[in-house]
């Protein structure tokens, strides 16, 4: 791979000459830090333009300069939580919040997010959508009721049909080509002694990146979640020696005409 001198890899768009894109889909700040924090830095880093929503009611937010629905904030660095910036700078990723604001009376929750995030899919046009399995990582509702949004939303954002309404701003159908779930897999929970989170069969595992020059970053994201330094701390101590090099998904859906067994990039089949 031919890198730039600034660090950011020439390849940066598909075989048809889109520009890479990824988006990730959370519930919380600490989400991708705990989870595929080095898969965002690594693309990001290549290139890739990398867009991760949190949809976290406590976080506070602005208006943005483009998207005309209010639903939907990009961050203000001086109003945010010391924790949520820090994590923000080590990705080196742009967040953009998916407000949960109380709905109308006559819209669900779920409704109104996958409205929301549709719209966001349709500006920002991901090649690649990450976000959890259907359980979460550990069984949290906020983690699961994510997942159905975001599984909702990739296959409803190519549909011209649902939320028409987006013309008017000049955001038509676009379809994303692949869905992963960010996981961890069994083997690594036993070893690791992950208590409290959910582990899926190692052979369902689709995807595995390397992401050992990005482990540095990672850890400096984690770090940034002040509210469980102290008990990863511990972790680390007890586990001397364990380095985070490495990040598995499970390849949920997909447009292409190969889905192949095992792959190594996200973006397998696009580039």
């Amino acid at each position: 791979m031919k890198v730039r001198a600034s660090g950011i890899s020439e390849i940066e768009h598909t075989v048809s000459g889109e520009k890479l894109s990824l988006l990730a889909v959370f519930a919380r700040p600490e989400d991708e830090a705990f989870g595929p924090s080095g898969t965002l830095s690594k693309y990001a880093g290549e290139g890739v333009r990398v867009s991760l929503v949190t949809a976290a009611r406590e976080l506070v937010s602005h208006p943005p300069s483009r998207a005309n629905d209010p639903a939907l904030r990009v961050l203000d660095e001086h109003t945010l939580r010391r924790d949520t910036l820090c994590s923000c700078r080590a990705a080196g990723i742009q967040r953009i919040c998916l407000d949960q604001t109380a709905p109308p009376a006559e819209v669900s929750q779920i409704n109104l997010m996958q409205e929301r995030l549709v719209r966001l899919i349709r500006e920002t046009q991901p090649q690649v959508i990450v976000t959890y399995a259907p359980d979460g990582l550990s069984d949290d509702p906020d983690q699961i009721l994510v997942n159905q949004v975001t599984q909702r939303a990739f296959h409803s954002a190519g549909d011209a049909a649902r939320f028409p309404q987006h013309a008017r701003d000049g955001l038509y159908a676009y379809a994303p080509q692949k869905l992963y779930y960010t996981v961890l897999p069994q083997s690594l929970i036993a070893r690791w002694n992950l208590r409290g989170l959910r582990g899926v069969p190692d052979e369902r595992v689709t995807t595995i990146l390397d992401v050992s020059p990005y482990s540095e970053m990672k850890m400096k994201a984690v770090y940034c979640q002040r509210h469980h330094s102290q008990d990863f701390t511990r972790w680390r101590l007890a586990n001397a020696g364990m380095e985070w090099n490495a990040e598995h998904f499970i390849l949920a859906a997909s447009h292409l005409p190969r889905k192949p067994r095992k792959e190594k990039d996200l973006f397998a089949g696009l580039r």
